[in-house]
């Protein structure tokens, strides 16, 4: 087993909300969410993101073989706890208060040649063969296009820091808030470990020679957004030739082409962008 990983924070930022690690044979991404007004008690994605990573490292050590939707659960609930703890915020805390973010899991199982996953919100996990591109991700907060009026305003030709998107962004954050959580919304990874229950989870068959990619939506912007490859099984083989870094580098470069969004409209100039790939 190979493992590559590489993870650029956005330009001009000290703080990367992006995660990701392993222990143990298990693998995870986590993406935070950055509030749009930092909330005085400095806990921010960045931190909440580091807490967990460490929640999963040492439960890991104890147990290697807890399952997954365990080891999350585990891992939220005292991440939440610390969280109260430092701050006297519960979990039914106003959004804007507490940190949030994606979390993806996997573990490969050489008993059965499958590799378990589970996911909560948008980052996304591709397994990569030579006749085969299966993406998972929870694509609820995208089919609710919360930016839509935003990327129309960058299609206009205002940039990200005009008055009039600013103004937006506003706007899509208390959208976004009012809907973590709710039934006909989405879920994120905050203070309360039940959002497992609505996590996508499942097992596909890994054969030889294939590759599974974790990425935060930095990285598959080089799918998605920017157009740079028509499909994740076109960016693994970019991987495979140049290795990740190269990919972010270019990921920067084709960003820094477009810096007012008009070409492809985004949240934002820049993104955390982070990938994990396992190759058997």
């Amino acid at each position: 087993m190979k493992i590559e990983f590489a993870t650029a924070h956005k330009p001009g930022k000290q703080k990367n909300d992006d995660v990701a690690g392993h222990a143990n044979g298990t693998f995870w991404l986590m993406d935070g969410a950055t509030q749009l007004t930092p909330p005085e008690h400095g806990l921010d994605a960045a931190w909440h993101v580091t807490r967990l990573d460490q929640a999963f490292q040492h439960t890991l050590v104890k147990q290697p073989d807890i399952p997954l939707y365990q080891l999350a659960r585990t891992a939220i609930d005292e991440t939440g706890q610390d969280f109260y703890t430092r701050t006297g915020l519960s979990a039914d805390a106003p959004q804007g208060l507490r940190p949030f973010c994606t979390m993806v899991l996997c573990r490969p199982n050489q008993f059965t040649g499958t590799l378990d996953y589970l996911l909560v919100s948008d980052s996304t996990l591709a397994v990569i063969g030579t006749s085969k591109e299966v993406i998972f991700t929870d694509d609820r907060i995208e089919r609710d296009q919360p930016l839509s009026n935003f990327y129309n305003l960058l299609r206009q030709g205002r940039d990200f820091n005009s008055p009039d998107a600013k103004a937006e962004m506003g706007n899509v954050y208390n959208h976004v808030f009012n809907k973590i959580g709710k039934p006909d919304g989405w879920f994120t990874v905050g203070q309360d470990s039940a959002v497992i229950d609505h996590a996508i989870a499942g097992s596909i068959i890994i054969v030889p020679k294939d590759h599974v990619l974790l990425m935060s939506d930095g990285f598959t912007r080089a799918v998605n957004t920017l157009e740079m490859y028509d499909s994740f099984k076109a960016l693994d083989s970019a991987i495979e030739k140049d290795g990740i870094e190269k990919i972010l580098e270019d990921i920067r470069a084709r960003e820094r082409l477009d810096s007012t969004g008009q070409k492809y409209p985004r949240s934002s100039l820049h993104d955390d962008a982070t990938a994990l790939r396992i190759s058997f």
